[in-house]
């Protein structure tokens, strides 16, 4: 878990082109930086620090032999150069902040005329060492002026503000992206009215040009689809009226028990089609009421019970109060228990048919031990007209409606259907009904 929490922030694009452009600033810097000082800098000081020698033998120089105390206090008054005097008789200095001359030989490693240069706690030190007289001179700055302190925080914060202005600018630049990425995802739910915003002229701008189009292609395709479904299905009920009143007047046989059965079957597809068509527009509405659902579960278990592998019913409590519309509650419920059966054979353990509740909703699970679903077919098998098995064959029969329909009900109850399963191992179906229906009845 937690090398997720921390690499998730790395899988995003905008901290991703940012800590490339960081580091090429980085790289910019250093490189530059190394050029100027070897090339450029190095150059200017080492002249700075032969004139800083020959100043450095003049004033010890004027301070006499042996070095004299108040001469070398009046040049620090003078010029803030800290001076510490050491030789075996003794050693005195102007401050106490001036290191000895045996901790200021061990940074100082450049030399010039006699004068070795070096940093001490940030500030730059010089020794000379005179037969046996030794000095080490460092730059003293007066108290409170605090410039370095200063000068820190200053490119500190400016260094902060450039790295956000850079890390929002990129965020602005690449917003048309993260609404695509927004567009997909509500699109591949199936929101195909969203359109993604066209506020810009540049490449993203004609990317999100492109998506809508092709949006709103693929809506018109499955809408042309749909109302061709609708007028087809609307078109075969008479015929299949016609059909079932003739079949009425034939001598009872095989032949006419066949056709009749493949007649209540068509009569099964369209009403299905029909019914999901009505769940979906603006005109399809639940016949909702408050209904005891544990008597319509045990009605519908019992009807199937006695179809091979058979259906267990548990943990059924006595009231089971919902909002539900009860037909279309008996539509899912038949719907997955014919869904279990089909795809279980004889010899395998019976269905279970399980209740939960709790404060949010009311669970009923539908569990076979069947052959299974597969990952990839988990994804579609709530699309109309799926089937797991592409050869659509009357030993397992279906026209790959039935978990579709039952998918657009729980839709309209404002509740969830969803499937756990493994190939070899059988398959359970979920469906919840929210426990407090006060939106959705009224």
């Amino acid at each position: 878990m937690i090398s997720v929490k921390w690499g998730r922030p790395f899988r995003s694009l905008y901290t991703k082109l940012f800590l490339i452009i960081f580091s090429t600033g980085i790289l910019l810097f250093v490189g530059v930086g190394s050029i100027y000082f070897h090339a450029v800098r190095e150059g200017g000081i080492g002249i700075w620090r032969e004139h800083a020698a020959l100043y450095l033998n003049h004033l010890i120089d004027e301070i006499g032999s042996p070095p004299n105390l108040a001469v070398a206090r009046q040049f620090t008054e003078q010029t803030n150069l800290g001076i510490r005097y050491q030789n075996p008789e003794g050693e005195w200095f102007t401050a106490e902040e001036i290191p000895t001359f045996k901790q200021a030989q061990k940074w100082t490693w450049r030399e010039r005329s006699g004068v070795r240069f070096g940093w001490w706690r940030g500030t730059m030190v010089m020794t000379v060492e005179r037969e046996q007289d030794a000095f080490v001179f460092i730059q003293l700055y007066p108290e409170g002026t605090g410039f370095e302190t200063f000068w820190a925080f200053v490119m500190l914060g400016g260094v902060v503000l450039i790295l956000s202005g850079t890390y929002a600018t990129l965020r602005w630049l690449f917003r048309p992206l993260r609404d695509l990425s927004r567009g997909v995802e509500l699109i591949s739910a199936g929101d195909l009215e969203y359109r993604v915003p066209e506020y810009r002229k540049d490449q993203f701008g004609r990317l999100s040009e492109a998506f809508n189009r092709m949006t709103r292609r693929i809506q018109h395709m499955i809408t042309a689809r749909e109302r061709l479904l609708l007028d087809v299905s609307h078109e075969l009920r008479s015929p299949l009226t016609r059909m079932k009143v003739a079949l009425e007047f034939l001598p009872d046989s095989e032949v006419r028990n066949n056709v009749t059965h493949d007649v209540d079957e068509m009569e099964t597809m369209v009403t299905g089609i029909l019914e999901n068509a009505r769940l979906h527009s603006e005109y399809g509405k639940l016949n909702l009421s408050e209904f005891n659902l544990a008597p319509l579960l045990q009605e519908v278990v019992t009807e199937f019970r006695d179809q091979p592998p058979g259906v267990h019913l548990t943990a059924l409590p006595p009231t089971l109060l919902l909002t539900v519309d009860a037909e279309q509650t008996r539509i899912v419920l038949k719907n997955l228990l014919t869904n279990a059966l089909k795809y279980s054979t004889p010899e395998s353990a019976p269905v279970d048919v399980r209740v939960q509740t709790d404060e949010q909703q009311t669970v009923i699970e539908v569990a076979d031990h069947g052959v299974g679903i597969t990952q990839d077919n988990q994804a579609f098998i709530f699309e109309p007209f799926y089937r797991t098995d592409s050869s659509r064959t009357k030993t397992t029969g279906g026209y790959g409606l039935g978990l579709s329909l039952c998918k657009t009900i729980m839709e309209a109850h404002q509740g969830t259907i969803s499937v756990i399963s493994e190939p070899g191992c059988g398959s359970v179906f979920r469906v919840g009904f929210p426990s407090k229906h006060d939106s959705l009845a009224s």
